[in-house]
């Protein structure tokens, strides 16, 4: 634990910052005050749905002997109060504030290694993981952060470890100790996932960044940010990361323009695409660097694809499904090489590269369909998928889904739509009903459909997958979306335990002949 390596005085933390504290040694900081102990500062800011500020009296009775409280009055900005045995200090503009007071606080750990933030709607969680594995296979120690947990990387070994929040990005404090843990394990490259709520919450706001990679932008979370301008706002303020010195970004989505624009004059930029012929030639300028993906090929145990770029020219051969995760790869490719790695080094281990576990994940049935496993949760992630599947079979294509609830419900029929397109047949299941009915969250799925009779409702999601390997036929593919890596299901306020994957590899035994 890092906590033992970083005991300091309150006072000397908050000189930085310009206040001045008493004499107080402790070992950590928390946003959680059932965390609270007499060794841990509880900081109390107002939150998204709940206010820290509401439990100061529980982290007193459970002995914090400081709270750092957010204040909306400047004025107030440093002033004390004592309540029993507790310091009570005043910091306005404190959740801003959080992420350098963190990261003064575990000795900035960011800069003792080198960075990448990679955000964008779709792809996030496949880039990081994908740049982390091919970055260990080069020599370098490395450990990531995102939707799977947080790990130093180690194979087939890795021990990911989640947050109990279960966020894309941690929050401001926890994000500066586990790159502290990082550092201590020797880690010299750390990718993490930037999601546009951390983003616009500071939760990065010190952490040194030396690439950012954008992948993407479909609809998502607009229930949190209202428009797709304000979301797309949002991911862009990856590009006020400190020290950043590179962008890599996807000619393949329109949005890169934007960034391409908003970018700092001084950061490299690389491009990455899949180059059908439609790249405007423009992207490989002597101004810019490239790294696109011509004459891809999609077959039944993944895709081939001529790699081309600034820094020369490969074939290369990956086990994995869909046009996406070649983008997803090329994306890692371009920040290895921004980041000075040797581009036969590179070619090397991308041709030796192993699929990211609930990522267009294969479970080949013997004497039956095969089955996909996906993450896909967005009307955009759901398209690509379906299209992908087709592309790697010449029978039909099955699809599982469902929609969170008490999320954006404006997504669900447009889900729909996105089923409807990519499969032959529909099965609509569960997904985190959280306290929606599964019926009514069904019913707005299928608002979305032309043929609302051809889609087949199983709430049960086991259930569902059995009912299309019973009815499906041999060469069929059956994506299963929605879960992916993720191990439980929320119905009404319970959370389950539910690793789809697990369950797909029990089925694949089940009804293999």
């Amino acid at each position: 634990m890092v906590v033992s390596a970083f005991i300091q005085s309150i006072r000397a933390l908050l000189a930085k910052f310009g206040v001045d504290a008493p004499d107080i040694r402790i070992e950590g900081l928390t946003l959680d005050s059932r965390e609270v102990n007499t060794r841990l500062a509880f900081i109390a800011i107002k939150g998204h749905e709940l206010d820290g500020r509401d439990f100061i009296p529980q982290a007193i009775s459970l002995g914090a002997r400081v709270i750092l409280a957010q204040t909306d009055d400047s004025a107030s900005h440093g002033q004390m109060e004592m309540r029993d045995h507790s310091v009570i200090i005043s910091l306005y503009d404190l959740p801003q504030m959080l992420s350098g007071l963190a990261a003064a606080f575990y000795d900035y750990p960011a800069q003792k290694m080198t960075t990448v933030a990679v955000t964008g709607t779709n792809g996030k969680t496949s880039t990081v993981q994908l740049l982390t594995q091919l970055k260990d296979t080069l020599g370098t120690r490395s450990a990531s952060i995102g939707t799977l947990g947080s790990s130093v990387f180690e194979g087939d070994n890795t021990q990911w470890k989640t947050t109990p929040a279960a966020n894309t990005t941690p929050d401001a404090i926890r994000m500066q100790y586990l790159l502290a843990e990082f550092v201590q394990s020797e880690v010299q490259h750390t990718a993490f996932e930037a999601s546009s709520h951390a983003l616009v919450q500071g939760r990065l706001g010190t952490v040194k960044t030396d690439v950012a990679v954008f992948t993407n932008l479909t609809r998502d979370h607009l229930d949190y940010h209202g428009t797709m301008e304000e979301y797309g706002r949002a991911k862009r303020l990856l590009l006020n990361q400190p020290g950043l010195k590179a962008v890599v970004l996807n000619a393949n989505d329109a949005e890169s323009e934007k960034w391409n624009g908003y970018a700092a004059a001084h950061m490299q930029r690389v491009w990455t695409g899949i180059d059908d012929g439609s790249l405007s030639d423009t992207y490989k300028t002597s101004q810019h660097r490239h790294c696109f993906a011509t004459n891809a090929t999609y077959h039944a145990s993944g895709c081939s694809f001529e790699l081309t770029s600034s820094w020369g020219s490969a074939a290369v051969t990956l086990p994995l499904f869909g046009k996406f995760n070649i983008s997803n790869v090329l994306s890692a490719v371009g920040t290895l090489l921004a980041e000075g790695e040797r581009f036969d080094e590179v070619v090397k281990a991308v041709n030796a590269i192993t699929p990211v576990p609930g990522r267009m994940e294969v479970f080949p049935v013997s004497g039956n369909a095969s089955i996909v496993v996906d993450y896909a949760h967005t009307p955009d992630a759901l398209e690509k998928v379906l299209l992908s599947a087709k592309f790697h079979t010449e029978g039909k294509v099955w699809c599982v889904f469902g929609c969170g609830g008490d999320r954006d419900k404006g997504k669900r029929p447009l889900m729909g739509q996105a089923a409807e397109a990519g499969a032959d047949n529909i099965v609509i299941t569960t997904d985190n009903s959280r306290s929606e009915a599964p019926e009514a969250i069904a019913n707005d799925i299928k608002a979305g459909l032309k043929h609302q009779e051809k889609a087949v409702s199983i709430a049960d999601r086991e259930a569902a997958i059995r009912y299309c390997l019973d009815n499906a036929d041999n060469g069929d593919i059956i994506v299963v979306a929605g879960k992916g890596h993720e191990d439980y299901q929320i119905i009404g306020n319970k959370k389950t335990n539910y690793n789809e994957r697990a369950v797909v590899a029990r089925l694949q035994q089940e009804y293999s002949k």
